[in-house]
């Protein structure tokens, strides 16, 4: 039997792999909670809405061949950690960042809290490098 945390990890994980690599709009809305908030996110546009936003029309549009290598991936309680790293062409501005045409890493930090296996709040720290 899983434990809560491999549970929650596995969401995550399923977060990651379907929403914001493959762009499966119904994983977002099967995983995220309607009253979710991402501290990270500026006051009044870090609900639900925009954090999916993000995603789908900055995120995937800087890197429209994104993958994914998850670093390390911690839970305990009713949080997962997780270190990342998204890889792409870097194609559209992102984070205040010009494109380079040239293959990118996006490096990530991210908290986040569950709830009955919904994303409930989340918390990141993002790092940009271009390499070549």
């Amino acid at each position: 039997m899983q434990t809560i945390q491999e549970k929650n990890k596995a969401v995550v994980k399923r977060f990651n792999e379907a929403f914001i690599i493959k762009g499966d709009l119904q994983a977002f809305e099967e995983i995220v909670a309607p009253d979710f908030i991402n501290h990270t996110g500026p006051v009044g546009n870090n609900d639900a809405t925009a954090t999916r936003d993000f995603i789908i029309k900055l995120l995937r549009p800087a890197f429209p061949d994104i993958q994914l290598e998850i670093l390390d991936m911690i839970a305990e309680n009713d949080k997962v950690v997780t270190h990342k790293a998204f890889t792409g062409t870097f194609s559209a501005p992102f984070l205040g960042q010009q494109p380079t045409g040239k293959k990118a890493t996006l490096r990530i930090i991210d908290i986040v809290q569950l709830k009955d296996g919904k994303y409930i709040a989340h918390w990141s720290i993002r790092e940009i490098t271009t390499v070549g």
